[in-house]
């Protein structure tokens, strides 16, 4: 068989379950129609011609805890029991909103229908998670869950019967390196709650979820690199999502705080909560230059086992030259371009509405989403935002790399 021959067979089935997925809710045809549409022309023509303003966003990212059930090596936010957090009050759990506010907010989203990306922490400890996903998809929201997978198996015929459209799963690689990440026993039942909603989709006879396993790229998980795609394909997911690091270094976040200070916010009509990277909300990548072989190595290797078997997506999408200076230099002159605060927003456990770098935009509590997606501070951020970045955004996910 052909790989082009190959690649039509396994890309055929997947279609046919987003064409199901649709069937049965199709506003998620409007909803990601809008989604693409702002991602591809839309944002570039609200950053020529209404450079500050912007149409409402095709997707939000709803973190509805902070709390988490693992200690993940490269994991960006802080740890609960450190005190490091304690003023951030999207950290506190006795802040965490209460269902009808989330409710609330969902009734608000009706007119645009963004997707809904579900995260946290881990969405699944908040307390009332079940009811929050029922009032989504009875609103008739396209959902995507974000989880560790560590509580998804005793959720797994919940999500599939609910019609949950895209589960996003954290898995680092085999169990002796995602262990060593995550923590011990976290492979087994990550993979367990993956193998359940598997199962559920198959007795269930339903289309979804389509299921995503994220990969983080760290020094842990280097030498795996050539067994993620038998993983993947193994654990019957439909896409592999290898993500690249997401690291900052002392040095360049002391040089970013002195930037962004609260006298800089005050200025330009910004609301920061000082610092805008505190220690211990960023990564240091252990990576070093004599593990570049192996990792290049590693990248097309991953390449060259996907092609015609499963969907393969490396975020960044970085040429094989521009590696080298992702992960070594800081400064690189990579192009000076974010699209998020045109794209996307974070609401946080609190209410609060920030886009990234402890800017805060409101509070859903306070006033409609709609005020606060143009509202002033939005609308002086994005013109900060359009002349150039900061120094703490070097390695940030959100950004252009080319």
């Amino acid at each position: 068989m052909s790989v082009k021959a190959a690649e039509n067979n396994r890309e055929r089935p997947l279609f046919n379950r987003f064409v199901g997925l649709i069937r049965r809710n199709p506003n998620m045809l409007v909803t990601m129609g809008w989604e693409a549409y702002r991602h591809q022309v839309g944002i570039n023509l609200n950053r020529r011609f209404f450079p500050t303003w912007s149409p409402l966003p095709g997707y939000l990212h709803l973190n509805l805890t902070r709390r988490c059930n693992l200690k993940c090596r490269m994991c960006i936010q802080h740890r609960q029991d450190d005190g490091a957090s304690g003023v951030l009050s999207w950290y506190d759990p006795a802040r965490e909103l209460p269902l009808e506010v989330w409710i609330n907010l969902l009734d608000q989203f009706k007119g645009f229908r963004p997707r809904l990306y579900v995260t946290g922490g881990e969405p699944l400890l908040y307390r009332h998670f079940p009811e929050f996903l029922l009032a989504a998809k009875k609103r008739g929201f396209v959902v995507n869950l974000q989880t560790n997978g560590i509580r998804l198996a005793e959720a797994a015929d919940f999500l599939v019967d609910l019609g949950v459209e895209l589960i996003n799963v954290s898995v680092d690689g085999p169990q002796e390196a995602h262990d060593r990440v995550r923590g011990k026993s976290a492979f087994r039942r990550t993979a367990e709650g993956i193998r359940a909603v598997v199962a559920a989709r198959r007795r269930l006879k339903r289309p979804g979820p389509i299921i995503f396993i994220n990969s983080v790229i760290c020094k842990d998980t280097l030498k795996y690199l050539d067994r993620m795609v038998p993983l993947a394909l193994d654990l019957e997911a439909d896409f592999l999502h290898l993500l690249h690091t997401d690291f900052n270094s002392p040095a360049n976040v002391a040089v970013h705080n002195r930037l962004l200070s609260p006298e800089f916010a005050q200025v330009h009509g910004l609301d920061l909560v000082s610092p805008s990277l505190p220690e211990g909300e960023y990564y240091q990548s252990e990576i070093s230059r004599e593990d570049l072989p192996q990792l290049l190595a590693g990248v097309e290797k991953a390449r060259s086992q996907a092609r015609g078997r499963i969907k393969l997506i490396f975020h960044p999408e970085l040429p094989r030259e521009l590696i080298e200076p992702y992960y070594f230099d800081l400064k690189h002159p990579f192009p000076q371009k974010c699209n998020s605060v045109w794209k996307t927003c974070r609401i946080l456990p609190d209410g609060t509405v920030s886009p990234c770098l402890h800017m805060v935009m409101g509070n859903i509590k306070e006033q409609s989403f709609r005020e606060i997606w143009n509202g002033p501070r939005m609308r002086h951020f994005r013109k900060v935002i359009a002349r150039r970045l900061f120094p703490g955004c070097a390695r940030c996910c959100n950004r252009s790399f080319s």
